[in-house]
């Protein structure tokens, strides 16, 4: 098996013929795909969107063309152009895993509109490189969640109530963390926009479209009761972060097609419907 992540070749496999600007593989409403947007459109950065509509069967990342391009079978999948030598055929980088894009598309990109502080910079740009990678720590706990509630559901159950609350009480003391961050500055890693957001919002952005509500009941409160913002600082910088640009700014841009409204399924509180 090739080494996982990233990989040089001499010939563009999924489509047979050389791309002449990068191409970003894709599944609308995924969240490592969702950060990959969210880089590309700030570094206001050229290239092809493919999305891969992974409901049908067979689902495309399970075909050889694209097991071919990630041996896992997910998005994203990043594939860039080199610049063309004396070669006929231009080689290209094909790299998977949205956080090793992230800092890809950094590195060789649009560099005159950085993301990451400068290496000058060390502690600030250790702290934004440390956020990148803590979001995982999230994204891993709330995908529990998400986790059990479809697959009771895909089983005929209901999942059950008692662990409904440990798992969303897991993602709860995990946002207690970055609640803290958040109220240290305007962005997630320091006082501009830059990477790190492109690899926290979307996490929030999806949480919200399953039914995350900003408020946290207590022991033995109904919904009725809920109190005040839990994270007040985190959804300041949620909104700060979606307003940006509005139209324009890389969160709107980047939002899943179809996503203006909540979806139908609350992973929260296990109900159904808008």
């Amino acid at each position: 098996m090739r080494e996982a992540g990233v990989r040089t070749a001499t010939r563009y496999e999924a489509l047979g013929v050389p791309p002449q600007e990068p191409l970003l593989y894709m599944v609308n409403g995924s969240i490592p795909s969702w950060r990959v947007l969210m880089a590309l459109y700030e570094k206001e950065v050229s290239f092809t969107p493919t999305r891969l509509r992974v409901m049908c069967d067979p689902k495309p990342t399970r075909l050889p063309a694209f097991l071919e391009l990630n041996h896992r079978g997910k998005t994203p999948v990043f594939i860039d152009p080199l610049p063309r030598g004396h070669e006929s055929t231009p080689e290209t980088v094909t790299i998977n895993e949205s956080i090793a894009i992230l800092q890809y598309i950094e590195t060789y990109h649009r560099p005159e509109r950085p993301l990451l502080p400068p290496v000058s910079r060390r502690s600030a740009r250790a702290l934004a490189l440390t956020r990148i990678q803590e979001t995982e720590n999230l994204h891993n706990i709330y995908d529990a969640l998400e986790d059990a509630h479809f697959g009771a559901e895909k089983s005929g159950e209901f999942l059950d109530l008692d662990k409904r609350a440990e798992l969303v009480a897991n993602v709860h003391a995990e946002l207690d963390y970055w609640e803290v961050y958040a109220s240290r500055s305007a962005y997630i890693a320091g006082e501009e926009f830059g990477l790190a957001d492109c690899a926290f919002f979307p996490l929030l952005g999806y949480m919200v479209h399953r039914g995350f509500d900003w408020t946290r009941l207590k022991e033995g409160e109904s919904d009725l009761q809920a109190g005040a913002v839990a994270w007040p600082h985190l959804r300041a910088y949620f909104e700060r972060v979606w307003e940006r640009g509005r139209e324009q700014g890389c969160a709107q841009r980047a939002q899943p097609a179809g996503w203006d409204k909540q979806g139908r399924e609350n992973v929260w509180t296990g109900l159904r419907g808008r």
